[in-house]
């Protein structure tokens, strides 16, 4: 009996040496400075670049899944460390929610329009479920570090402003006012992104200001006036209105700690602390960018709206881009009402789109999102997997309500009221833009549901003896990741490889005749992904190239595959017809020919090819019949 208590108070040691109190003092071991260590390796995809890629989201995926693979390799590696970690964050609601939803997205695949491409998404999402159960159990029991967490995330804001603002006062008399703004991107791939990836930091230096002591407060003041100004000058609506809206709870928050504990004094302090900073640079950012605007002559740049306009646009109906969004979220809720259970499959609603677009979009542009996460998912996975989605931003919200009501210490509920002003930016930006597709803004997604559940854990869960199963949780995550890990590893390599390529060819399809060599090109050009970054078919453009270097039979095979992976865009039909017609196989010529031009009747390369079929024929009556279709969306 002896030996089996000692047995068993052995393994209790073993699982609760991973929870030091919430209370306890930061110290310089590495049972602190490692999770802090990966985090700062998470925050360095801010800063990843293109490297020679089309879009930098390329490479940025391959770094986010490649510290996904050590993380866990060191989480493994700790024998007697994370194990109850392990168990409590995969029991937890959110994590099964969040596992349902990923397996039926993952099951999608087999459905999916293009089967490649929606594996190409998948193991985007593979990365970020990952990186969420990595930081969540890092942080279990650690949340003592969520200052230090705040005031990194301060410092890379910091970085990012400074370096936008340089950006913008050494270019603003170099290009036109609206040239300028746009080129305020980052490495985020449009400035709508980057505002957005500001935004969600900007709680974190709230948090720093409303906690720390002078000096710490000075810096994260300067901090959020230097954000704020790059906030206002990006011009960026979404962000705008997340701003507005963090701004706003973290006032009521400050009234309800007044009700609570009778301090007029320190209340008024914390709202000053925020509020003028944020007047000081809405202020500023208005006198440059009058300045800017009355050193140019552009029109453009006469029309550049205010901050206060920006937003009020947001209510006009009759605003283009209103009336733009608002037609691609009527898309994304028809096509879910006609495949209300199993939607286009996950990442394919950039395919499933085209169709609607078909008289309203010119040439091949494709409308790639429905700037909106939650219809996009609801088309892409169903009723089932959009709810499952919606789900988890419900379960945020119940988690940050009970932390707060519960009879934890102030610094959890502080967590758990900056991380959910954080998640409310996100929020935002999921309802006006398509953050699951970009790799920074899903690293920030897994960094706060992590901390926030964490704190909701903290906050409800009794202390736990030694759980019997706590080990084999934490192994089965860890072998199961490094699985899942080992192919989206090499997806990611493919994609990031043919998104350097794509860099090369996409441009070049705009000469006539294509500038580069197909011997010099197909070499460098992976079998995944199978459509461009603008959804083209891939073997598509490849037989352009075998086509106009007269190898028509060749071409002939890469188009039928070419037409497989994009069904509705009539690309492969539209060089097939020309390929035919080289041939002097005039019938399959004016057949392709039809099909990719009653498929998008406003591509002018379609209509071209199409009357040079029929005139090829002396077929006037549906040479009539053609230019009549086009006439009636393109009257130039």
């Amino acid at each position: 009996m002896a030996k089996k208590y000692q047995a068993k108070e052995t393994v209790q040691k073993a699982n609760t040496v991973t929870l030091p109190p919430n209370s306890q003092k930061f110290e310089f071991k590495a049972v602190n400075l490692i999770p802090l260590a990966f985090t700062f390796l998470y925050l360095c995809v801010n800063f990843i670049g293109n490297f020679d890629a089309y879009d930098a989201m390329g490479p940025q995926w391959l770094f986010l899944v490649t510290v996904d693979f050590l993380a866990i390799i060191y989480i493994l590696s700790r024998k007697d460390q994370y194990n109850l970690a392990a168990a409590s964050i995969v029991k937890n609601i959110f994590s099964k929610l969040y596992l349902a939803f990923f397996v039926l997205a993952g099951l999608s695949i087999f459905t999916a329009i293009n089967p490649t491409e929606a594996l190409v998404c998948y193991v985007r999402l593979i990365a970020t479920i990952i990186a969420y159960f990595i930081i969540a159990m890092l942080f279990y029991g650690r949340l003592h570090l969520f200052k230090w967490i705040a005031q990194m995330l301060g410092l890379v804001l910091l970085v990012e402003s400074y370096q936008t603002i340089s950006q913008f006062l050494a270019d603003f008399g170099t290009m036109p006012l609206t040239d300028l703004i746009m080129s305020l991107k980052g490495t985020t791939g449009n400035k709508n992104i980057f505002a957005a990836g500001l935004i969600v930091k900007v709680p974190f230096v709230i948090y720093c200001i409303h906690t720390s002591r002078l000096w710490g407060r000075m810096l994260n003041i300067i901090i959020l006036v230097l954000a704020s100004l790059t906030i206002f000058i990006v011009n960026a609506r979404a962000s705008y209105l997340s701003l507005l809206l963090i701004v706003i709870l973290y006032l009521a928050y400050c009234v309800f700690i007044y009700f609570k504990e009778k301090k007029l004094e320190q209340t008024l302090y914390r709202i000053s602390y925020i509020l003028l900073p944020l007047i000081a640079a809405f202020f500023i950012s208005q006198i440059e960018i009058t300045n800017v605007k009355s050193m140019q002559e552009d029109k453009a740049a006469q029309d550049f709206g205010s901050v206060t306009e920006r937003l009020g646009s947001l209510t006009v109906l009759s605003d283009e881009s209103n009336q733009v969004r608002l037609r691609l979220w009527a898309h994304a809720i028809d096509y879910t009402k006609h495949h209300p259970f199993i939607g286009c499959g996950i990442g394919n609603w950039k395919i499933a789109s085209i169709p609607y677009q078909r008289t309203i979009t010119n040439d091949l542009y494709v409308p790639i999102h429905a700037h909106n996460d939650f219809l996009e998912t609801f088309a892409e996975l169903g009723i089932p997997g959009g709810l499952l989605f919606l789900s988890l931003f419900i379960c945020i919200l119940i988690f940050t309500f009970r932390t707060y009501q519960s009879k934890a210490d102030e610094e959890t509920k502080y967590i758990a009221v900056f991380t959910f002003l954080a998640f409310m930016g996100y929020a935002i930006d999921a309802l006006f833009n398509f953050p699951s597709e970009r790799p920074i803004s899903q690293l920030f997604f897994a960094l706060i549901v992590g901390l926030n559940v964490n704190a909701f854990l903290t906050a409800t869960e009794e202390k736990k003896e030694a759980l019997k199963t706590a080990a084999s949780f934490k192994s089965v995550f860890g072998l199961s990741g490094i699985l899942l890990l080992m192919p989206a590893c090499y997806v990611t390599y493919l994609t990031y490889k043919s998104l350097i390529v794509q860099r090369i060819i996409i441009p070049d399809m705009n000469n006539e005749p294509l500038k580069l060599k197909w011997a010099e090109i197909f070499p460098r050009i992976p079998s995944i992904p199978n459509i461009s970054a603008s959804a083209q078919p891939l073997d598509a453009i490849k037989g352009r190239y075998l086509y106009e270097a007269g190898k028509y039979e060749e071409a002939l095979v890469l188009l039928n595959k070419g037409a497989k992976a994009n069904p509705v865009i009539g690309y492969s039909e539209f060089l097939k017809a020309g390929v035919y017609f080289r041939m002097h196989n005039l019938d399959s010529a004016f057949t392709n020919a039809t099909v990719a031009f009653y498929t998008r009747p406003k591509a002018k390369t379609y209509f071209q090819t199409l009357i040079a079929v029929l005139a090829a024929r002396k077929d006037t009556i549906n040479i009539q019949k053609a230019f009549e279709e086009y006439n009636r969306y393109r009257k130039h």
